[in-house]
């Protein structure tokens, strides 16, 4: 008897700490619930329990581990691993759910559903006109984070292109001590430490454009399950030799990759010689309208399990 014809499932859900391993997660168990009753257990790592579950979730390499064992104690439950394991194979897990960034480069295994992106929970809520959402991230192995390159890019959008706009400014963990942007009166800043834990989805669902440093994955997947235009800043490629090669990786050529096909905007800009001062910048603005829902369809897959 496949889930589908199940009335409950019980769920063992590890996580690891990370809010966006966690928003994954969570994603796919509230769309699970759509079609569902369910019952949730939370786990940092393994324990007993006295439930017997349906599934076993986790993101995070070092949820795996702890995985495993309870799939050893409980071998009717189904793994469901979300992202490529880098230190296990992909198929000790009955299903991984991969984001297409994550390459297989040979065969990839049977158990695998790919998606676009990391999962995210979707919205079709209208945007409210005339209001703009910034997201900073923070230092990263795949772009430099120029804390002065950043401001001026982030005023010149409240002082000049946006200007009729009402922003909202916000970080995350990763950011750096980052002095508020000078603005005509247009802006409000939110320090992560002090919102709730849903506020950041709730304000990309509002806001009729979101701006974001490119290295935050989570939160820009999440903008395109929404209906708001997602735009990200212009930061400047690691490079790999003396001769200033970029460097490539999943994550640039991604975000390359979404530029190139017009899912996402970006700004354009160039940099006074050894300076830090941008000497120009233009506004890319996305062409096409994009409305991920993948969640939807790993749920559907999920529950045609045996």
């Amino acid at each position: 008897m496949s889930l589908k014809q199940t009335e409950e499932i019980t769920i063992w859900a590890f996580k690891d700490g990370k809010k966006g391993h966690e928003k994954q997660i969570d994603a796919l168990i509230s769309e699970l619930s759509l079609f569902k009753e369910i019952k949730v257990f939370e786990f940092n790592v393994w324990e007993k329990h006295d439930s017997n579950p349906d599934f076993i979730i986790g993101a995070g390499n070092s949820t795996h581990k702890h995985m495993l064992t309870a799939k050893a104690e409980h071998p009717t439950a189904k793994t469901i691993v979300l992202m490529k394991p880098s230190l296990r194979p992909t198929q000790w897990f009955d299903v991984a759910i991969v984001p297409d960034m994550d390459k297989y480069y040979f065969i990839k295994p049977s158990n695998v559903i790919t998606t676009n992106g990391v999962l995210s929970k979707y919205s079709e809520e209208e945007t409210i006109p005339g209001t703009g959402l910034i997201v900073i991230g923070g230092k990263s192995r795949h772009y430099h984070f120029r804390k002065k390159v950043l401001t001026q890019q982030i005023e010149w959008l409240l002082n000049e292109v946006y200007k009729d706009y009402q922003w909202k400014i916000t970080t995350s963990p990763r950011s750096p001590n980052l002095d508020m942007p000078k603005h005509p009166g247009n802006a409000e800043f939110f320090s992560w430490k002090d919102t709730p834990e849903d506020w950041l989805s709730d304000q990309m669902k509002k806001s009729e454009i979101t701006f974001l440093t490119p290295e935050s994955v989570s939160v820009l997947y999440e903008g395109l399950s929404t209906k708001t235009n997602v735009y990200v800043f212009h930061h400047e490629h690691h490079t790999d030799d003396q001769y200033g090669s970029k460097r490539k990786t999943k994550v640039t050529r991604n975000i390359d990759k979404l530029k190139k096909q017009g899912h996402i905007g970006f700004i354009d800009s160039k940099r006074h010689m050894l300076s830090r001062s941008i000497k120009s910048a233009d506004l890319i603005h996305p062409n096409h309208d994009v409305l991920l829902c993948e969640v939807k369809k790993v749920v559907k897959k999920l529950l045609e399990l045996p």
